[in-house]
């Protein structure tokens, strides 16, 4: 199996980023006011990035303040222990990446170990190159004293430490079924979602019963008919929610009203030629509100299969537990087989109903 990468929820990405830029140019003219105008010394580093963690950071409801709390304590640990100067700023924004990745990433799973550690360790290179950066524009480019350099400080360390937190919106896997799972998850809301979470973490442990069951070719055959089972779940969400989309374009009820409108505009119209008009064009409405009719149709049939298929993922699992529990040793080759040629049939069987159903209603689908 090869690494897959997947880019999930880029719209969360670019406004953390945004995010952070704003929280850390405010904290730039809190810090020019405190050195400006009270004369107290202000360590641009943390606050900045400090700041820009906790605009950034989006946790659930029920853990809003304390994540927020948490972002302004834990950054500041390393200048409290006393970490050498080098350290302080990259450990400060690892942590702050770290918290941010597993409880405030915006979406309602917590962050995988993976995405919390790349985050971390992203999260420090960039923050110290961002302060490298700053470095740099304040020798070369910037006066000493005033608001402009701290603004600038204030946002190149966010604007870096933000680049560095990327890993929480990346989906990756050695199984390219599971990240498209994941991309698909995350875009989804509703009912369809759950089911496609569902499908997603029965795919995982049928592929773990999976491996304890068999070994070499046995398992490769059990692999494939999961992995076009869970792929099948997959392309079901998504046709559901295109035509859910298409749908809520184009509302029933108002065609339906534009129809009735039209008809009774053509029974009061006194001219021949208008009427005909008015006929002809509440009739092709009713073929619009036709067309609408059997895409609702279709909608609920689609979602009726995505049931259909989480519970063949749900039932395929429970095979798996109970072959290997017949078979504590392994499964034998034929056993193995036999397994997957069961799974196949009610693969087919599904989709073989399914796809008569559909050839009958073709003809009254128009694209």
């Amino acid at each position: 199996m090869s690494l897959s990468i997947q880019f999930i929820r880029r719209e969360d990405f670019e406004s953390r980023c945004l995010s952070a830029l704003v929280g850390a140019g405010a904290m730039a003219m809190v810090a020019g006011v405190a050195r400006q105008v009270l004369r107290v010394p202000v360590e641009p580093g943390y606050f900045a990035l400090m700041a820009a963690a906790v605009t950034a950071v989006k946790p659930k409801a029920a853990e809003n303040a304390l994540v927020r709390a948490a972002m302004v304590l834990l950054p500041a640990l390393p200048y409290v222990l006393g970490l050498p100067s080098s350290w302080q700023h990259a450990v400060a924004g690892a942590l702050a990446a770290g918290l941010l990745a597993w409880r405030g990433n915006g979406r309602d799973s917590v962050g995988t170990t993976a995405q919390i550690a790349l985050c971390a360790g992203a999260a420090a290179v960039t923050t110290a190159l961002g302060l490298y950066v700053q470095d740099v524009l304040n020798a070369r480019f910037l006066p000493a004293r005033g608001y402009f350099p701290l603004l600038v400080d204030s946002a190149v360390v966010a604007l870096f430490w933000s680049i560095g937190t990327l890993p929480a919106n990346l989906a990756m896997d050695l199984d390219a079924v599971a990240t498209r799972g994941m991309r698909l998850e995350a875009t989804l809301t509703g009912e369809v979602r759950g089911l496609v979470a569902r499908a997603l973490t029965l795919y995982r442990q049928s592929q773990d019963e999976a491996r304890k069951l068999a070994k070499g070719p046995g398992l490769e055959k059990l692999q494939a008919v999961l992995g076009k089972l869970a792929r099948d779940a997959f392309t079901l969400a998504e046709s559901h929610t295109e035509l859910e989309a298409q749908l809520a374009v184009a509302s029933q009820g108002s065609v339906d009203s534009q129809v009735q409108e039209l008809k009774k505009r053509a029974q009061d119209a006194q001219d021949g030629v208008a009427r005909r008009q008015l006929e002809r064009a509440a009739a092709s409405l009713g073929e619009e509100l036709n067309h609408l009719d059997a895409l609702s149709r279709r909608q609920e049939r689609l979602f009726a299969q995505l049931h259909a298929q989480v519970a063949l993922l749900e039932r395929a699992r429970v095979c798996f537990i109970g072959a290997r529990a017949a078979s504590p040793l392994g499964g034998d080759g034929d056993r193995v087989q036999a397994l997957a040629d069961k799974l196949s049939a009610l693969d087919l069987e599904s989709s073989g109903a399914e796809g008569t159903a559909q050839a009958a209603r073709v003809p009254a689908l128009r694209s």
